[in-house]
């Protein structure tokens, strides 16, 4: 099994900020170049849970509070204010892919478990999948940035503490905070018998 460092109220990868020279600072976060683009799938979208707009709304509001104030992210500095997030149904499809995949095969990492709930791995016929893979094969291809937070823990069961954790960790925190992102997705997935109970991801998104 896979699992990350351990945080104040759970398990914490490193935030994902894909960027043009990879990852850094604790964040995952990519930039296309440019002159250039990431390989675009055909997309063949896991189904996702179903999801009310009442609980978009509580995870945007959870999201959105925490951006609309200054937040002190430790070694990442101090970061102002930033813009309200939109919702994004691409980004929630592979939010939820993960934190399923992640539920499933009792694993804790920014890559696919590799096993069968690691549903892109299987269509695009991969090891295991990458942040960028999933997001592209659930409809989000024409991205200029994206990033990824994941979190999980035996008592974070609710979106006001896996953002808490997460502004408490400095490469999440800048990430939640990144005023170039505009989009996000966010699923919780809770599964009784694994290590961390309660699996959390957040995908970021800014398109072209």
């Amino acid at each position: 099994m896979r699992y990350g460092r351990m945080g104040w109220m759970g398990l914490l990868a490193a935030g994902l900020l894909l960027a043009g020279c990879g990852g850094g600072g604790g964040g995952v976060s990519v930039t296309k170049d440019n002159d250039g683009h990431s390989e675009v799938h055909n997309p063949d979208s896991f189904e996702a849970q179903p999801i009310s707009d009442s609980q978009k709304k509580a995870y945007l509001k959870a999201i959105n509070d925490a951006r609309a104030q200054q937040q002190d992210c430790g070694s990442e500095g101090v970061k102002d204010p930033a813009p309200a997030l939109q919702w994004n149904d691409a980004l929630y499809r592979a939010a939820d892919e993960h934190s399923y995949d992640m539920s499933e095969s009792d694993t804790f990492s920014h890559d696919g478990s590799g096993t069968e709930s690691d549903y892109t791995a299987q269509v695009l016929g991969l090891d295991h999948s990458t942040v960028v893979d999933r997001i592209e094969n659930n409809g989000y291809s024409d991205w200029h940035r994206v990033g990824e937070n994941i979190a999980a823990g035996t008592n974070m069961d609710t979106a006001e503490k896996a953002v808490q954790a997460w502004l408490n960790s400095p490469g999440h925190c800048a990430n939640l905070m990144n005023p170039e992102f505009k989009e996000v997705g966010m699923s919780h997935r809770k599964k009784a018998g694994t290590h961390y109970i309660n699996y959390w991801t957040q995908d970021f998104g800014a398109r072209q």
